[in-house]
């Protein structure tokens, strides 16, 4: 797997863990957490997490599932709405 991938992945768990705690006092973290939802309806169907949320579950679930499904590659439009919200965060995180 490479490097890119990995830091994909790590970054899946690391929102998984600790979005639940931003979103409720941030709303563009709740905006993007809404975006990943709706991004990645499909995905989580695929990978067996349709009813997970972000912050409760979902990420994590489909990072289990790319874990064992190597070849399984997450849609374009999930993608995204994980970067944005990966970019939000970091500059939430600088802005402090």
């Amino acid at each position: 797997m490479s490097v890119t991938k990995k830091a994909l992945l790590a970054t899946v768990l690391l929102f998984g863990v600790s979005l639940n705690a931003h979103a409720g006092k941030n709303p563009v973290m709740k905006a993007d957490a809404q975006a990943i939802d709706a991004a990645c309806k499909s995905d989580a169907a695929t990978a067996g997490c349709g009813n997970e949320v972000v912050g409760k579950g979902l990420l994590k679930c489909m990072h289990a599932y790319k874990q064992a499904h190597k070849e399984y590659k997450f849609s374009e439009d999930c993608r995204e709405a994980m970067k944005k919200m990966r970019a939000d965060r970091r500059a939430q995180k600088d802005g402090k």
